[in-house]
């Protein structure tokens, strides 16, 4: 029944399905550096061997040329510019993950999306990043809704305990509701403000309920790992085979090219 010196498991482990890169929008605040601990909250709770996480942060702006140190200025435009990188986002330690500076990179991703379509410009999103990546998308309210208007994507807006945080973060939702987006609210944990924290969070909710007729979920800060992973979104598939497609075609006809640009998030 059994066979020495065979691998009885290989089969199965070769039919375990690959996950394809997937992304989480994350609304910029009015002061963006204040959703940086947000994103880190998200990114330490999820990163893992197995699970790589990308921080785009398009609320900076990379570089529009390429410069003899390519590898050190590394951004979502060149990113999409360049067909020979690919795989990005996979750390030998698990407590560091890739951050690309994207504000160009995503207003390029709205022109894709504004000429074929939220779906395409998905799929180009996501073509460099490795297999089973969680790409968190951190840009402007408007930007966001631009790119993804009408796939029905959940997109975190971060609250945090600030002077009129409730409005920035009211507007935030309002554009992303009529955009045909879903945002939902993550509350960044602020142990002093606690007590504030919770009456700003129920003033955006009420203030949806009232004039946008919209239920806001509200994300605890101890769920935010796994329903960053349940939320997130993966190209169509059909995009998605068309990519596999390309990608063993690459392997053929063009040498890859390993690209340095990890680092922690501090």
């Amino acid at each position: 029944m059994f066979e020495f010196g065979f691998d009885q498991a290989a089969g199965l482990r070769a039919s375990v399905p690959v996950l394809p890169a997937r992304v989480l929008p994350v609304a910029a605040t009015a002061q963006p550096a204040q959703g940086y601990e947000l994103l880190c909250g998200l990114a330490s709770r999820i990163a893992s061997p197995d699970q790589p996480v990308v921080i785009v942060d398009a609320s900076s702006r990379e570089s529009e040329g390429r410069t003899g140190q390519e590898a050190r200025h590394l951004g979502l435009l060149q990113v999409l510019r360049d067909p020979a990188v690919s795989g990005l986002g996979r750390c030998a330690d698990p407590a560091e993950w890739l951050v690309l500076p994207g504000a160009l990179g995503l207003r390029a991703l709205a022109n894709t999306a504004a000429a074929g379509g939220p779906q395409v410009a998905l799929s180009r999103l996501l073509v460099p990043f490795a297999s089973g990546a969680l790409v968190l998308l951190y840009g402007p309210a408007p930007s966001l809704a631009a790119l993804f208007g009408g796939l029905d994507v959940p997109v975190v807006v971060p609250l945090v305990a600030q002077p009129q945080a409730s409005m920035d973060a009211y507007a935030s939702v309002k554009r992303l509701h009529m955009a045909g987006l879903k945002p939902v609210l993550a509350a960044v944990d602020d142990p002093d403000a606690s007590a504030g924290l919770r009456r700003l969070e129920e003033t955006v909710a009420d203030c949806a309920r009232r004039h946008l007729l919209l239920d806001l979920e509200c994300w605890p800060e101890a769920t935010w790992g796994h329903r960053a992973l349940e939320s997130a979104l993966a190209a169509p598939e059909r995009f998605a085979q068309a990519r596999t497609i390309d990608e063993t075609s690459d392997v053929i006809t063009r040498p890859s090219r390993r690209v340095h640009a990890h680092f922690s998030w501090s």
